[in-house]
């Protein structure tokens, strides 16, 4: 047995799990997590975020949220197949989570996934500076398969092939959703960061109390240094030879009720 294939079954509990990384027909299948049916996509990226979001310790996963954070508005932009949107529904059972994916084929499953929560909100959009559409290519790498870039030159992506995407403006989206404030977001949007995190009013991203996620190579910081500049502490997860990262911005009042082994991760 492969070291990756003993890492997910002693996370996992589950033969299955461990024995579907291997299988590349891309079907779809299901763990159970703390009693929640986890569906991913077998032998895909989908079993990477299971692993990295759900299944790894506490302190080790891929995102982390301050345990003080008591958020009752979430953004989670670049859902995926809702990996985060569960993690972020146990851990917020009072929130609401609204979850904007744009790919049809991710979207599918995470309406799958989101419909065992009243509260997550599901929605088959990106978000961004104006309304309209773009291109997201697909991955041709067959251990990436699900992921997907902006970018048809990065590694593992490829100009023909591509899904043609509905993007809204953000704050479009936000009059319509008729919210006061966003208290939390989590954005993996493959390079879309900078330009969708800027564009939201300023007077409102002023009140989110957390903001984390993965950048990769556009414009990160400048994304960072406008988040500082308006008051948002910030570390950045970052090894020199990869082009992406994990980032936290949080505001000085969050930031300073962090445990001491929080402010470590911080």
């Amino acid at each position: 047995m492969s070291s990756k294939k003993l890492k997910y079954l002693i996370k996992s509990q589950s033969f299955e799990f461990a024995k579907n990384i291997e299988d590349k027909s891309y079907r779809i299948s299901s763990l159970n997590w703390n009693n929640i049916k986890v569906r991913y996509r077998t032998g895909s990226s989908d079993m990477v975020l299971i692993y990295e979001i759900l299944l790894k310790s506490k302190y080790k996963r891929e995102y982390y949220f301050p345990e003080g954070l008591k958020p009752m508005v979430i953004f989670d932009i670049g859902g995926n197949i809702g990996i985060t949107a569960i993690y972020l529904a146990s851990l917020f059972p009072n929130a609401m989570i609204y979850t904007f994916e744009p790919l049809k084929e991710n979207f599918e499953i995470l309406k799958l996934n989101a419909s065992q929560f009243k509260n997550i909100k599901v929605f088959n959009v990106g978000l961004g500076a104006e309304n309209g559409s773009f291109k997201v290519y697909l991955s041709d790498d067959h251990e990436n398969f699900g992921g997907a870039s902006f970018y048809s030159e990065v590694e593992g992506s490829l100009s023909k092939s591509f899904s043609e995407c509905e993007v809204k403006n953000v704050n479009d989206v936000i009059d319509h959703l008729d919210i006061n404030s966003i208290d939390l977001i989590k954005i993996d949007t493959e390079g879309a960061e900078y330009d969708i995190l800027t564009s939201i009013n300023h007077k409102f991203l002023k009140k989110t109390s957390w903001i984390t996620g993965e950048l990769h190579g556009n414009r990160d910081f400048e994304l960072l240094n406008y988040l500082s500049n308006m008051g948002f502490l910030i570390s950045l997860n970052k090894n020199i030879d990869n082009r992406l990262s994990i980032f936290n911005a949080g505001t000085q009042e969050s930031v300073s009720k962090l445990s001491r082994k929080e402010r470590k991760l911080f």
